[in-house]
């Protein structure tokens, strides 16, 4: 499968947002909760700003980005996330 321009910047913007996550909690900005884990935050961010990118688009935000980049970007950030933090923990 091939993926397009905005698919291959939405994988990269999910290991940005892993790396912001790790370096947040790094940092001690958030404390980490058994309640609500770390990589919930690179969940809502991928949906958030995809979101965003089709209303700033003019597309419906369900037909940006296929299923298979929403799912290697979460996965790209969460391993990004869990590399920094030593863990998702």
């Amino acid at each position: 499968m091939r993926f397009t321009r905005v698919e291959l910047v939405f994988v990269a913007f999910g290991a940005l947002l892993g790396l912001l996550v790790a370096l947040v909690f790094k940092a001690g900005w958030l404390a980490p909760s058994a309640a609500f884990p770390p990589f919930i935050f690179v969940l809502l961010g991928l949906g958030l700003s995809e979101i965003v990118a089709g209303l700033a688009l003019g597309r419906s935000p369900g037909a940006l980005v296929g299923m298979p980049a929403r799912l290697l970007a979460f996965f790209i950030g969460v391993g990004v996330l869990a590399l920094l933090m030593g863990g998702l923990g």
